[in-house]
């Protein structure tokens, strides 16, 4: 043979090899991603399919992935409803026993003609414990909401300084019936922030409640507001006994109540709340107590320019 004829049958032997070579290789490459595939089905949904972005493949594999990982949130986000439903049913039904109780006793002796001339004062107990009921169980769906990451809040620039002072308007009749004074330091101007109203509302209101509920007897309750280049601040505070520094590490914990807030009224979720909402709209939360002298909770929100 020549030496052009044997250079000929190198060159097909050579180009056979290397077809038949690739031929192999993407039936292995299939057989992997279609053994992947079969694992993912079976339920291993932190495998994905990995393939070079050129492979003719590649928009399949990537919408597979896609699928998957969009899976793999949705039964996320059913396990965390499912695990707040379990928890909000443990303390329903823990909590909720002996204030209802309570209620039952003085409705009953209302029914049964007990009360005499105290029946207008009996009527009026159960009153209130009902709407404490009400508070509590709106508290612990909201907390479930937020778990459950169903809580979807309208984020929009808001004047945080405007919007305190007209809710503290609301609160100056009961402070005055509890011979509360309040020192108030909100600056007369504007300042903008990220997010949502009712959410800003609700914070708001759950801390005047918490240091009103905690902090009344010592007359004296302080909201101070401010901000920086970047931040909105308002803090919320009173000259009550405040807590130590353990128990703020616990404060905003669902439920907790420290030994000293345990005979009073409240359930623990009011700061609990408080903190979900503010870090949904990307702020912070924070406590500081100096017994008798000022214990504060402090938020800060990001702080926009008004257009």
């Amino acid at each position: 043979m020549s030496r052009e004829q044997i250079g000929g049958m190198i060159l097909a032997l050579i180009t056979f090899a290397y077809f038949f070579t690739r031929r192999r290789q993407k039936r292995c490459r299939m057989e992997k991603i279609l053994h992947t595939l079969d694992e993912i089905m079976a339920g291993n949904e932190n495998l994905r399919i990995y393939v070079g972005v050129h492979e003719p493949i590649a928009p399949l594999a990537f919408r597979i992935n896609h699928l998957v990982d969009s899976y793999q949130q949705d039964k996320n986000k059913l396990v965390r409803a499912e695990q707040a439903r379990k928890q909000m049913l443990a303390n329903l039904s823990h909590d909720l026993r002996t204030p209802l109780t309570s209620v039952l006793g003085y409705l009953d002796a209302l029914c049964e003609g007990m009360a005499g001339p105290e029946a207008e004062e009996y009527l009026q107990i159960a009153r209130n414990k009902a709407y404490a009921l009400k508070e509590y169980i709106d508290g612990l769906f909201t907390i479930a909401q937020i778990e459950a990451d169903e809580l979807q809040l309208k984020l929009e620039p808001i004047d945080l300084f405007e919007l305190l002072r007209s809710e503290l308007i609301g609160w100056i009749p009961k402070l005055q019936k509890a011979e509360v004074t309040l020192e108030v330091q909100i600056p007369d101007e504007e300042c903008f922030v990220m997010g949502d109203q009712h959410a800003l509302i609700r914070v708001f209101h759950n801390l005047l409640q918490n240091s009103f509920r905690y902090g009344c007897a010592y007359h004296f309750l302080g909201v101070t507001s401010w901000a920086d280049d970047t931040d909105a601040y308002f803090e919320v505070w009173d000259r009550g006994p405040g807590l130590s520094a353990h128990e703020i590490s616990k404060v905003f914990e669902r439920l907790y109540k420290s030994d000293s807030a345990r005979s009073r009224p409240g359930h623990g979720l009011g700061l609990t709340i408080a903190k979900e909402l503010v870090q949904k709209m990307k702020g912070t939360i924070s406590m500081e107590s100096a017994p008798y002298l000022k214990t504060c909770v402090r938020v800060s929100v990001p702080k926009i320019k008004k257009k």
